[in-house]
């Protein structure tokens, strides 16, 4: 490789490399279109993880729909929790979760974000090169619906990617744009770590009957036809609203719902599929002499 072309890219992705130098795995969660339970799949993916004793932290890339906060409980008043001259530090939940999103420099819950793409991924990789995770077994980057310069931003800027996790649900129209998803990532050489089909059934509480109600079999049929691994399907479950409502996943709130029990599942088919490494050590960390107790700026405008 040419001198010029490593320092270039050294240049590109050296203060996001140093700033994710003690994270164990580096997962990205994509989908094809909205609408499909990709940010709840991600929230559930990590506090199934955490429940099995993992450190796991989530980056919400979604730069115009940022739903992450809301799903875990992170209140309005948790962001002057941030601290900014010297790198972001994320929010931590009550469950132990690590969570940064744009949504927490932002003044309200409902303030529109408008940016134009060059800028939408510059701020995502200050983001990627700021945030202080430390050490983290995992981090899940739930990036924004569809194929566009969010998720591709971040799939090129995180060093080491260890891999895609693509979420889609039964409905033929999901599968068709998820198709897209996967040849995106295939174009951009990025692993995939394997396809997870999002409301595949619905179990009746009276009668006990399973229903697909959008069809079956469909996502697997997906994963056989890229050649990718399937690991596995989430069924409905009302359990599933009324936890992310009140900002706790389901995992958590309840544990003993079908929809707990495969997130679970699916975890241990996620961890027996990548590498093994060692379990991260917690170390203590002083306080870094300089930093304030304010919410971070936000990024510079770049001029037009």
């Amino acid at each position: 490789m040419p001198t010029e072309h490593m320092a270039h890219m050294h240049k590109m992705h050296g203060p996001i490399d140093d700033a994710m130098a003690h994270i164990n795995y580096k997962l990205a969660v994509i989908s094809g279109k909205g609408g499909v339970g990709k940010t709840s799949v991600v929230v559930n993916l990590a506090a199934a993880l955490k429940k099995k004793d993992l450190e796991v932290g989530i980056f919400d890339a979604d730069v115009h729909g940022p739903s992450v906060p809301k799903m875990v409980g992170i209140k309005t008043k948790m962001r002057d929790m941030l601290h900014g001259s010297h790198g972001i530090d994320p929010v931590s939940t009550e469950q132990g979760l690590k969570v940064m999103s744009v949504a927490l420099i932002w003044p309200t819950d409902m303030t529109p974000i408008m940016w134009r793409g060059q800028y939408k991924a510059r701020v995502l990789r200050q983001f990627l090169s700021s945030v202080k995770w430390h050490e983290l077994d995992f981090l899940l980057v739930d990036l924004p619906p569809g194929t566009g310069d969010e998720p591709i931003t971040i799939m090129k800027s995180i060093p080491r990617l260890d891999g895609l996790i693509v979420v889609t649900t039964p409905q033929e129209i999901s599968t068709i744009v998820c198709s897209k998803a996967i040849n995106a990532a295939k174009e951009l050489n990025a692993p995939i770590v394997g396809l997870i089909e999002n409301m595949d059934s619905y179990l009746c509480p009276g009668c006990g009957r399973q229903e697909y109600l959008f069809g079956k079999g469909k996502g697997q049929k997906l994963a056989e036809t890229f050649k990718i691994p399937f690991l596995g399907g989430i069924p409905l479950d009302g359990q599933y609203s009324d936890a992310a409502d009140t900002g706790v996943p389901i995992v958590f709130k309840h544990p003993d719902a079908l929809a707990s029990k495969a997130m679970l599942k699916i975890a241990d088919e996620i961890l027996n599929r990548l590498p093994v490494r060692p379990k991260v050590v917690v170390k203590e960390h002083a306080w870094e002499e300089g930093r304030e107790h304010k919410r971070p700026s936000r990024p510079e405008r770049p001029s037009e």
